[in-house]
């Protein structure tokens, strides 16, 4: 019977426990036992495995004070009970013995107190030791020895349990054994069976923060989702640091947080929720917007590696579908879908639905579907409090569109909206959801005007870049160069392949994919270009399916990474830009209109954008350019047609007619 189930027995059962014991070895005189048993009783003990050094002590002292013993026969009787106490533990205990004594990476003069302590704990195996076990070690140091003797006896435990982790990770059964799975259980860091990360713990003074409770009062489903959160920081978060700081103390209070809230899904936390989370982050770090990036990190695993689709999730990430490519733009990528923001949510439902649809069914890019639920996003946030969006009346409506017509948006932008959330209602109304369509959308669109913007890049501008671009990182160079020589978008710019340059034996050419047209084009370049191109194709190494330019994560250059680098190097080496923002549009523009300043039809410039139509192109060439301005000089500068023509100067004094 182990010593700590002895405690709780019967008082009968004890002393039969204790009797048997001690008689344990019958070539022992009985006076030596029997003298052992009436003082045991008298003083409580009724497990020679609970027997302490102190009660030898007492015991002997005992002896010496009966008179009836000399210091012979109390030393004998002394040494029996000693001796007995070492065979039953050197029997019952070999095993625990032989693994403490195995572990090479304590001192031995430490061993002694840590396998006294499991012995009196009924531990049989150095595996056993749990947390639970290493905090009734730690409660009892602190009530017996000094604080710096309770953390080296503490460090001895923690590195025996470690060692015999490392030894039993070396064999099969071992791993399938020690393998880290949920089991409601009580998880202290440095025990995982990982003790390459566990190592990383060691710094950390208080030992609390590596305590993860799954054993405590809460939702199942929260637990499990922290468990699955918290070993996915483990398996995959190789800096320390960065684990810590980003992951496991943000997870900690996140935990602490639901827990307290009764929350049971991380996946549908609410935004008032968020920001109350974002409170408490608040008084802990300084770097608050650090830290809850644990909310996403945390949404995002969890439906990356959902075994279904979680369509009832707050946020979709984009990343878990496998998107055909026409419908993704590799270049300014649709990470996420979020949802929270509506707080109906009857509403959030049905507008889940309906992206449902729009992401699963449709052939939609993701960009045109992120723009869709932007707007509808507004059109319900307006409308979250009140009940179901499908019993709200046209004259609500009408009160929505009048204030989003009364705000400073575009036409264009106002129609799109509102095309939007009308073709929500239609799928509503198919869905059975409404009943009928509760507005006509063409009532409320506002008459487009015709516009143009001067967009060209003055050329003192780009040429003030062109003079300093060796200057710049590689990449941001050539980039650059792409957009001025050949007026592609960024997007097209971002996502050329290695085998988009070619010579046909005469000219040199670009192929395009035109992400935005979703079609390829074949457009002229310079030599200069192409064989700059080349170079840098060669150097790298770039297959012809290879993206030319790539980002951190191997996929195509992102389009906000350029705009901010390139802005941050014209700032560096004192370079001008026109305007508040940098945009790459503009050399698009810039391109069309010197097209047109050289005498080049609409037509042509239209072919070589790529564009539909010809009014698209039109929008391209500033309305007022070089050609235009030229041919009115021309025509003003000939005699005939001046404008002062027929006018003739009065002579001094003389008399105006009548």
């Amino acid at each position: 019977m182990p010593a700590i189930r002895l405690l709780n027995t019967e008082s009968q059962d004890k002393a039969d426990y204790l009797h048997n014991q001690l008689t344990t070895d019958i070539n022992v005189p009985s006076t030596y036992w029997e003298c052992a048993e009436s003082y045991l009783k008298g003083v409580g003990i009724y497990d020679i495995f609970l027997i302490e050094e102190q009660d030898f002590r007492n015991y002997k002292i005992f002896l010496h004070e009966t008179g009836s013993f000399t210091k012979k026969q109390v030393f004998e009787r002394t040494g029996f009970l000693r001796n007995l106490q070492k065979a039953l533990i050197r029997d019952e205990y070999k095993e625990l013995l032989d693994e403490i004594e195995r572990c090479n990476t304590v001192q031995e003069r430490l061993k002694g107190n840590v396998r006294n302590f499991l012995i009196r704990q009924g531990i049989h195996h150095v595996r056993e030791i749990d947390y639970r076990t290493r905090e009734l070690y730690e409660s009892e140091l602190r009530r017996t020895k000094t604080f710096s003797k309770s953390l080296e006896y503490l460090k001895t435990l923690d590195r025996i349990k470690q060692f015999d982790i490392r030894k039993e990770m070396e064999t099969l059964s071992g791993r399938n054994r020690e393998r880290l799975k949920y089991e409601g259980q009580v998880i202290f860091l440095p025990y995982i069976p990982d003790q390459d990360i566990a190592s990383d713990f060691d710094y950390i003074q208080d030992k609390s923060e590596l305590v993860w409770d799954f054993s405590q009062k809460a939702s199942e489903n929260l637990k499990r989702q922290i468990f699955q959160i918290l070993c996915y920081a483990l398996r995959n978060i190789k800096d320390s640091k960065d684990r810590r700081v980003r992951y496991l103390l943000p997870l900690r209070w996140m935990y602490e947080f639901c827990v307290e809230e009764g929350i049971d899904d991380i996946e549908r936390l609410e935004l008032e929720q968020i920001k109350q989370l974002e409170t408490i982050v608040a008084r802990k770090v300084v770097n608050v917007k650090n830290s809850m990036q644990i909310v996403d990190n945390s949404r995002k695993i969890l439906f990356m590696s959902g075994k279904e689709i979680h369509w009832y999730a707050n946020v979709w990430y984009m990343e878990r579908f496998n998107f055909a490519p026409e419908r993704v733009n590799p270049s300014n990528p649709v990470q996420r879908l979020s949802f929270y923001e509506v707080t109906n949510e009857r509403n959030r439902e049905l507008l889940q639905e309906y992206m449902k649809y729009q992401v699963g069914i449709s052939d939609l890019a993701l960009g045109n579907i992120r723009s869709q639920l932007c707007f509808i996003k507004k059109f319900l946030v307006y409308f979250n409090t009140i009940g179901s969006i499908c019993e709200i009346t046209e004259e609500q409506i009408a009160e929505y569109f009048k204030l989003l017509q009364e705000q400073e948006i575009k036409a264009e932008t106002v129609n799109r909206q509102i095309f939007d959330v009308h073709r929500f209602f239609a799928y509503l109304k198919v869905k059975g959801h409404i009943k009928g369509q509760i507005f006509d959308q063409n009532y409320y669109s506002q008459k487009v005007y015709p516009y143009h913007h001067d967009r060209s890049v003055q050329e003192d501008e780009y040429m003030e870049i062109l003079k300093r671009l060796k200057f710049f990182p590689e990449v941001q160079r050539l980039i650059f160069l792409n957009l001025w020589a050949t007026g592609l978008r960024i997007s097209e710019v971002c996502t050329l392949k290695g085998g988009a340059y070619y010579w046909d034996g005469e000219d040199a050419w670009i192929k395009v994919y035109q992400i935005k047209m979703k079609a390829e084009k074949m457009i002229p370049i310079s030599l200069v270009l192409y064989r700059i191109m080349k170079i840098y194709i060669k150097k790298h190494h770039i297959k012809p399916t290879e993206f030319l330019f790539k980002s951190k994560d191997g996929g195509a250059y992102r389009i906000g990474t350029f705009v901010k680098g390139f802005k941050a190097s014209c700032k560096k080496y004192g370079i001008h830009i026109s305007g508040e923002t940098f945009k790459t549009h503009d050399y698009r523009h810039t391109l069309a209109s010197s097209f047109y300043d050289d005498g080049v039809s609409i037509q042509t410039i239209r072919d070589y954008l790529g564009h539909n139509n010809e009014n698209m192109t039109k929008q391209y060439i500033d309305y007022m350019p070089k050609r235009i301005e030229q041919a009115n000089m021309e025509y003003f500068n000939q005699t005939e047609n001046l404008l002062a023509m027929g006018i003739i100067p009065k002579k001094r004094g003389e008399k105006t007619g009548k």
